[in-house]
């Protein structure tokens, strides 16, 4: 499928956030998923059997944790215009912390 697929991604734009081309519900749902892992079909049905709603205040902790992170981080994000965190860390602070943080 890469070998396919390579033609489409020329950048890290194109890698990492379809070029700014991908439609709001299909980034969300895209972020949604990311959190499920064979932890939530195995681990997270035995605990929530064990203990009950302790499984639920998780998964609602990571939505209300998805929430805030894009009243915060959204529009911050879009007006600096960058792919990664790291871009964001060079424009700001430059090249010296950039290293540092990676």
């Amino acid at each position: 499928m890469g070998w396919i697929f390579r033609t489409f991604s020329s950048n890290t734009s194109d890698y990492f956030k379809g070029g700014g081309k991908m439609l709001w519900w299909m980034v969300g749902s895209t972020a949604f998923m990311t959190q499920f892992s064979a932890w939530s079909f195995t681990g997270a049905a035995g605990k929530a059997f064990s203990n009950g709603l302790s499984v639920m205040m998780i998964f609602l902790g990571n939505a209300l944790g998805y929430f805030f992170n894009y009243l915060f981080f959204a529009a911050k994000s879009r007006q600096v215009r960058v792919v990664t965190p790291i871009e964001g860390i060079r424009l700001r602070f430059g090249k010296v912390n950039e290293q540092v943080f990676t």
